[in-house]
Protein backbone atom coordinates (compact mmCIF):
# COMPACT_ATOMS: atom_id res chain seq x y z
CA UNK A 1 0.00 0.00 0.00
CA UNK A 2 1.02 3.60 -0.52
CA UNK A 3 3.17 5.75 1.94
CA UNK A 4 3.82 4.04 5.72
CA UNK A 5 2.45 0.07 5.26
CA UNK A 6 2.71 0.51 9.14
CA UNK A 7 -0.28 3.18 9.05
CA UNK A 8 -2.43 1.39 7.11
CA UNK A 9 -1.91 -1.73 8.85
CA UNK A 10 -2.79 0.04 12.24
CA UNK A 11 -5.58 1.50 11.45
CA UNK A 12 -7.12 -1.23 9.46
CA UNK A 13 -5.99 -3.96 10.92
CA UNK A 14 -8.82 -6.70 10.38
CA UNK A 15 -8.30 -8.64 7.15
CA UNK A 16 -11.05 -10.58 5.29
CA UNK A 17 -9.96 -12.97 2.89
CA UNK A 18 -12.43 -14.97 1.07
CA UNK A 19 -11.31 -16.88 -2.48
CA UNK A 20 -8.65 -14.04 -4.02
CA UNK A 21 -9.57 -11.24 -2.41
CA UNK A 22 -8.17 -9.18 0.56
CA UNK A 23 -9.92 -6.61 2.36
CA UNK A 24 -8.91 -4.91 5.25
CA UNK A 25 -11.22 -2.76 7.61
CA UNK A 26 -10.93 -0.80 10.78
CA UNK A 27 -12.97 -2.94 13.13
CA UNK A 28 -14.04 -6.86 12.89
CA UNK A 29 -17.04 -6.88 10.89
CA UNK A 30 -20.45 -8.14 12.39
CA UNK A 31 -21.39 -11.93 10.53
CA UNK A 32 -24.24 -10.78 8.04
CA UNK A 33 -21.91 -7.63 6.67
CA UNK A 34 -19.06 -9.99 6.29
CA UNK A 35 -21.35 -12.25 4.43
CA UNK A 36 -22.23 -8.89 2.19
CA UNK A 37 -18.60 -8.54 1.93
CA UNK A 38 -18.25 -12.07 0.11
CA UNK A 39 -21.57 -11.35 -2.07
CA UNK A 40 -19.73 -8.23 -3.08
CA UNK A 41 -16.52 -10.13 -3.98
CA UNK A 42 -19.02 -13.31 -6.14
CA UNK A 43 -20.66 -10.83 -8.28
CA UNK A 44 -19.56 -10.48 -11.84
CA UNK A 45 -18.89 -6.37 -12.35
CA UNK A 46 -20.89 -4.97 -14.67
CA UNK A 47 -18.94 -2.50 -15.50
CA UNK A 48 -15.25 -0.78 -15.43
CA UNK A 49 -16.78 1.03 -12.22
CA UNK A 50 -19.97 0.07 -9.98
CA UNK A 51 -21.18 2.13 -6.66
CA UNK A 52 -23.62 0.44 -4.58
CA UNK A 53 -24.68 0.24 -1.49
CA UNK A 54 -23.37 -3.12 0.37
CA UNK A 55 -25.90 -5.65 -0.21
CA UNK A 56 -27.30 -6.07 3.35
CA UNK A 57 -28.79 -2.65 5.05
CA UNK A 58 -28.57 -3.67 8.32
CA UNK A 59 -23.95 -2.89 7.22
CA UNK A 60 -24.37 0.89 6.80
CA UNK A 61 -21.81 0.81 4.11
CA UNK A 62 -21.43 1.70 0.61
CA UNK A 63 -19.42 -0.12 -1.86
CA UNK A 64 -17.13 1.05 -4.96
CA UNK A 65 -15.29 -1.39 -6.87
CA UNK A 66 -12.93 -0.62 -10.17
CA UNK A 67 -12.00 -3.33 -12.37
CA UNK A 68 -8.36 -2.41 -13.07
CA UNK A 69 -7.77 -2.59 -17.01
CA UNK A 70 -3.67 -2.20 -18.05
CA UNK A 71 -1.05 -4.44 -17.25
CA UNK A 72 0.81 -1.26 -15.97
CA UNK A 73 -2.06 0.13 -13.96
CA UNK A 74 -2.37 -2.97 -11.86
CA UNK A 75 1.76 -3.17 -11.42
CA UNK A 76 1.57 0.41 -10.32
CA UNK A 77 -1.23 0.03 -7.48
CA UNK A 78 0.16 -3.37 -6.87
CA UNK A 79 4.07 -1.73 -6.13
CA UNK A 80 2.07 1.52 -4.41
CA UNK A 81 3.89 3.18 -6.99
CA UNK A 82 2.54 6.72 -8.48
CA UNK A 83 2.81 7.17 -12.32
CA UNK A 84 5.08 9.83 -14.05
CA UNK A 85 3.34 12.84 -13.44
CA UNK A 86 3.61 12.22 -9.77
CA UNK A 87 0.01 11.18 -9.26
CA UNK A 88 -1.54 7.80 -8.49
CA UNK A 89 -4.23 5.94 -9.65
CA UNK A 90 -7.92 7.85 -9.28
CA UNK A 91 -8.48 5.07 -7.33
CA UNK A 92 -5.86 5.05 -4.75
CA UNK A 93 -6.11 8.82 -4.86
CA UNK A 94 -9.83 8.18 -3.91
CA UNK A 95 -8.43 5.99 -1.22
CA UNK A 96 -5.45 8.51 0.35
CA UNK A 97 -7.66 11.10 -0.13
CA UNK A 98 -10.80 9.86 1.56
CA UNK A 99 -8.98 8.90 4.93
CA UNK A 100 -7.01 11.91 5.02
CA UNK A 101 -10.24 14.32 4.81
CA UNK A 102 -11.98 12.07 7.33
CA UNK A 103 -9.31 12.25 9.78
CA UNK A 104 -9.20 16.21 9.39
CA UNK A 105 -13.03 15.81 10.68
CA UNK A 106 -14.68 17.18 6.73
CA UNK A 107 -18.17 16.56 6.40
CA UNK A 108 -17.26 13.00 3.78
CA UNK A 109 -18.31 9.58 4.46
CA UNK A 110 -16.00 7.86 7.04
CA UNK A 111 -13.10 5.27 5.47
CA UNK A 112 -14.48 1.94 6.68
CA UNK A 113 -12.30 -0.05 4.89
CA UNK A 114 -10.39 -1.50 1.07
CA UNK A 115 -9.15 -4.11 -0.77
CA UNK A 116 -8.20 -5.70 -3.94
CA UNK A 117 -8.67 -9.10 -6.08
CA UNK A 118 -5.31 -10.72 -7.39
CA UNK A 119 -5.01 -12.91 -10.07
CA UNK A 120 -2.68 -16.38 -9.72
CA UNK A 121 0.30 -13.98 -10.55
CA UNK A 122 -0.67 -12.37 -7.59
CA UNK A 123 -1.27 -8.73 -9.93
CA UNK A 124 -4.53 -6.51 -8.25
CA UNK A 125 -7.36 -7.36 -10.86
CA UNK A 126 -10.51 -5.26 -8.80
CA UNK A 127 -10.14 -2.47 -6.41
CA UNK A 128 -12.49 -1.93 -3.42
CA UNK A 129 -13.19 0.74 -1.31
CA UNK A 130 -15.63 0.62 1.36
CA UNK A 131 -16.92 3.81 3.31
CA UNK A 132 -19.93 4.93 5.42
CA UNK A 133 -23.25 4.69 4.07
CA UNK A 134 -25.38 7.89 3.81
CA UNK A 135 -28.41 7.16 4.63
CA UNK A 136 -31.54 9.51 4.19
CA UNK A 137 -29.35 11.43 2.03
CA UNK A 138 -29.98 12.70 -1.70
CA UNK A 139 -27.49 14.07 -3.90
CA UNK A 140 -28.26 17.48 -5.52
CA UNK A 141 -28.68 17.11 -9.07
CA UNK A 142 -31.01 14.52 -7.97
CA UNK A 143 -32.83 17.04 -6.06
CA UNK A 144 -33.15 19.45 -8.61
CA UNK A 145 -34.31 17.01 -10.95
CA UNK A 146 -36.92 15.90 -9.11
CA UNK A 147 -37.61 19.60 -7.76
CA UNK A 148 -36.43 21.70 -9.55
CA UNK A 149 -37.61 24.74 -7.33
CA UNK A 150 -34.79 23.57 -4.75
CA UNK A 151 -31.75 25.00 -7.24
CA UNK A 152 -31.64 27.71 -5.45
CA UNK A 153 -31.32 25.77 -1.82
CA UNK A 154 -28.96 23.42 -3.37
CA UNK A 155 -26.72 25.68 -4.37
CA UNK A 156 -26.44 27.34 -1.41
CA UNK A 157 -25.90 24.45 0.06
CA UNK A 158 -23.09 23.75 -2.35
CA UNK A 159 -21.18 26.68 -1.22
CA UNK A 160 -21.40 26.30 2.44
CA UNK A 161 -19.54 23.18 1.72
CA UNK A 162 -17.01 24.20 -0.73
CA UNK A 163 -16.40 26.67 2.33
CA UNK A 164 -16.61 24.55 5.09
CA UNK A 165 -14.10 21.81 3.14
CA UNK A 166 -11.67 24.59 2.71
CA UNK A 167 -11.41 25.20 6.66
CA UNK A 168 -10.22 21.76 6.90
CA UNK A 169 -7.92 22.31 4.31
CA UNK A 170 -9.52 20.19 1.86
CA UNK A 171 -9.83 21.75 -1.70
CA UNK A 172 -12.27 19.27 -3.85
CA UNK A 173 -11.70 19.92 -7.54
CA UNK A 174 -14.60 18.14 -8.61
CA UNK A 175 -17.23 18.98 -6.22
CA UNK A 176 -20.46 19.97 -8.42
CA UNK A 177 -24.01 19.40 -7.46
CA UNK A 178 -24.28 15.38 -7.81
CA UNK A 179 -20.96 15.05 -5.16
CA UNK A 180 -23.02 16.60 -2.86
CA UNK A 181 -25.36 15.36 -0.58
CA UNK A 182 -28.44 16.28 0.96
CA UNK A 183 -29.94 14.95 4.39
CA UNK A 184 -33.09 15.12 5.38
CA UNK A 185 -31.92 17.39 7.77
CA UNK A 186 -28.71 19.61 8.65
CA UNK A 187 -25.47 20.07 6.71
CA UNK A 188 -24.10 18.48 3.01
CA UNK A 189 -21.62 16.17 3.03
CA UNK A 190 -18.83 15.52 0.08
CA UNK A 191 -18.37 12.11 -1.62
CA UNK A 192 -16.05 11.38 -4.43
CA UNK A 193 -12.69 12.82 -3.23
CA UNK A 194 -10.25 11.45 -5.92
CA UNK A 195 -9.05 14.50 -7.51
CA UNK A 196 -8.80 16.59 -3.73
CA UNK A 197 -5.62 18.58 -2.54
CA UNK A 198 -4.69 19.29 1.56
CA UNK A 199 -2.96 22.33 2.53
CA UNK A 200 -1.98 25.69 0.93
CA UNK A 201 -2.14 26.50 -2.25
CA UNK A 202 -0.37 29.79 -3.83
CA UNK A 203 -3.20 30.05 -5.81
CA UNK A 204 -6.39 30.26 -3.86
CA UNK A 205 -8.35 32.97 -5.63
CA UNK A 206 -7.84 31.39 -9.04
CA UNK A 207 -8.70 27.67 -7.25
CA UNK A 208 -11.62 29.03 -5.81
CA UNK A 209 -12.98 30.84 -9.58
CA UNK A 210 -12.70 27.62 -10.59
CA UNK A 211 -14.48 25.64 -8.16
CA UNK A 212 -17.31 28.34 -8.40
CA UNK A 213 -17.48 27.82 -12.11
CA UNK A 214 -17.37 24.22 -12.51
CA UNK A 215 -20.72 23.89 -10.41
CA UNK A 216 -22.31 26.20 -12.84
CA UNK A 217 -20.84 24.55 -15.91
CA UNK A 218 -21.93 21.02 -14.70
CA UNK A 219 -25.44 21.01 -14.93
CA UNK A 220 -26.68 23.45 -12.68
CA UNK A 221 -26.82 26.26 -15.64
CA UNK A 222 -29.60 24.29 -16.85
CA UNK A 223 -31.63 25.31 -14.20
CA UNK A 224 -30.92 28.58 -13.68
CA UNK A 225 -29.65 32.05 -15.67
CA UNK A 226 -26.10 32.79 -15.53
CA UNK A 227 -27.66 36.36 -14.09
CA UNK A 228 -28.74 34.60 -11.23
CA UNK A 229 -25.77 32.11 -10.71
CA UNK A 230 -23.67 35.36 -10.52
CA UNK A 231 -25.55 36.94 -8.02
CA UNK A 232 -25.44 33.93 -5.90
CA UNK A 233 -21.86 33.95 -6.17
CA UNK A 234 -21.34 37.11 -5.24
CA UNK A 235 -23.36 36.97 -2.29
CA UNK A 236 -22.23 33.50 -1.10
CA UNK A 237 -18.42 35.62 -1.54
CA UNK A 238 -19.46 38.26 0.61
CA UNK A 239 -20.51 35.71 3.71
CA UNK A 240 -17.62 33.20 3.10
CA UNK A 241 -14.72 34.38 1.28
CA UNK A 242 -14.63 38.33 1.26
CA UNK A 243 -11.06 38.32 0.93
CA UNK A 244 -10.94 36.63 -1.98
CA UNK A 245 -8.67 38.55 -4.70
CA UNK A 246 -11.05 39.26 -7.78
CA UNK A 247 -8.65 39.64 -10.75
CA UNK A 248 -7.17 35.59 -10.49
CA UNK A 249 -10.52 34.85 -9.22
CA UNK A 250 -12.47 36.35 -12.25
CA UNK A 251 -10.10 35.33 -14.72
CA UNK A 252 -11.11 31.53 -13.98
CA UNK A 253 -14.53 31.67 -13.08
CA UNK A 254 -15.51 33.19 -16.49
CA UNK A 255 -13.70 30.88 -18.02
CA UNK A 256 -14.50 27.32 -15.86
CA UNK A 257 -18.50 28.54 -16.38
CA UNK A 258 -18.29 27.50 -20.10
CA UNK A 259 -15.74 25.31 -20.97
CA UNK A 260 -14.69 21.69 -20.34
CA UNK A 261 -11.84 21.79 -17.25
CA UNK A 262 -10.16 18.07 -17.53
CA UNK A 263 -8.75 16.46 -14.05
CA UNK A 264 -5.45 17.26 -15.01
CA UNK A 265 -6.33 20.92 -15.84
CA UNK A 266 -7.93 21.31 -12.75
CA UNK A 267 -4.15 20.30 -10.89
CA UNK A 268 -2.98 22.94 -13.14
CA UNK A 269 -4.94 25.30 -11.84
CA UNK A 270 -4.21 24.48 -7.76
CA UNK A 271 -0.43 24.57 -8.44
CA UNK A 272 0.34 27.30 -11.17
CA UNK A 273 -3.18 29.53 -11.11
CA UNK A 274 -3.39 28.76 -15.39
CA UNK A 275 -6.15 27.40 -17.68
CA UNK A 276 -6.04 28.32 -20.98
CA UNK A 277 -9.25 29.32 -22.89
CA UNK A 278 -10.63 27.67 -25.57
CA UNK A 279 -12.43 30.35 -27.09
Amino acid sequence: MVGDPQIWQDEYPHVVRYRDATLHFQTALPRHTRQAIEQLVEQAPTAKRVSAPLPCSASGLFAKREKLDSLKKKWRMQRGNPKRNGMYDWPIEELINTREASKRGARVPELIGYGYTSSKLGLMQDFFLITELLHDHVDGISRIRTSPEAVNAVIEATFELLHALQRRGVTHMDLWVANVMLPEQGKARAIDLENCFFGHTDYPDETLGFQFGFIYFREIYRYITEADYDSAVERALAKHFPNVGRAGFDRIYALAKHQEVGRLERRDIFHSGKLKSRW
